[in-house]
């Protein structure tokens, strides 16, 4: 699959029909094809918000969706405790901020991350959110790439090897992984196993994931999502013995690649910091930034 951008040692990869869901009215089901801003911001927004239907499917988990507003509670662990989406009229902000608060908790599902987009109203949304005790957590960009332009890197070691995973086996070591590199609960990594046991096994679904080998040990993972017209990349995570090797790279070419072999025309994903060196030499740009507050403690 990848050897036109130099990856030869992958395997098994099937390429089958794509799937959507109905997260928003405005969700494209169909590949993307136009390249303006605002489209590919629309875009990484939905391909985001699809997460709350996506989690929500864990055990522990609830999805909240009301008009204008999407948000996640679970008690598996407070980082997935998040608000999505909110359009709110400015006399109200404030009340309804302190009345979703007060909803997580109540339930002990504290503290919450609330995510403010490109969508969100009113656009002042984060000084409301200060008033009522939150503070500023993260920025990550929003990215887009076409994947025509995927700029493909020499490949990593000879003994590197990425295979989608398909069994229970390989997807134990793939949470294990992301549970290691991003200091999650047992209990939501347990969480992540059962979901993804669910969706991501079958080839041709929604999710896919990939796991990379080192001499045959598993250290590296990443996940493509197809919604909203595009490619996203998420959960791009390699163990500490792994990194400077080019694994990273690596397991992000594979997802973009695969969505390209899907039909689909662009590849979307949020930044980290120690990311986005790699994704600007692939060749993503970006097109937005996702504000993330974060409430108090209790």
């Amino acid at each position: 699959m990848l050897e036109s951008a130099g990856f030869t040692k992958i395997v098994d990869i099937n390429t089958g029909p794509i799937r959507a869901e109905n997260i928003e009215e405005a969700e494209m089901s169909n590949s993307l094809v136009d390249e303006s801003k605002p489209a590919l911001v629309k875009a990484l927004e939905v391909n985001l918000h699809a997460h709350a239907s996506l989690y929500g499917r864990m055990p522990r988990t609830t999805v909240w969706q009301e008009d204008g507003f999407l948000a996640v509670l679970t008690g598996l662990e407070p980082s997935e405790c998040d608000v999505y989406l909110a359009h709110f009229e400015p006399g109200e902000a404030e009340a309804r901020i302190k009345q979703v608060l007060e909803r997580y908790r109540s339930q002990d599902f504290l503290p919450l991350y609330w995510q403010v987009g490109s969508s969100t109203l009113p656009a002042d949304l984060g000084k409301y959110l200060e008033a009522c005790g939150f503070h500023s957590f993260a920025r990550p960009p929003g990215m887009a790439m076409n994947l025509e332009k995927l700029k493909a890197p020499p490949p990593p070691l000879d003994d590197f090897l990425i295979e989608p995973v398909r069994t229970e086996d390989q997807l134990r070591h793939w949470v294990n992984i992301l549970a290691k590199v991003e200091g999650l609960s047992d209990a939501l990594r347990d969480g992540f196993y059962q979901l993804y046991d669910d969706v991501a096994l079958e080839p041709g679904g929604d999710n896919q994931l990939f796991l990379g080998l080192e001499n045959g040990k598993a250290v590296a993972t990443s996940r493509l999502f197809c919604t909203g017209g595009v490619a996203g990349v998420w959960q791009v995570a390699t163990l500490p013995e792994g990194r400077g090797k080019g694994y990273g790279t690596a397991m992000t070419v594979a997802v973009a690649q695969a969505g390209r072999e899907r039909g689909y025309r662009f590849s979307v994903l949020y930044a980290s910091t120690a990311g986005y060196g790699v994704y600007r030499r692939l060749g993503f740009q970006e097109y937005c930034y996702l504000d993330v507050y974060k409430s108090p403690q209790q």
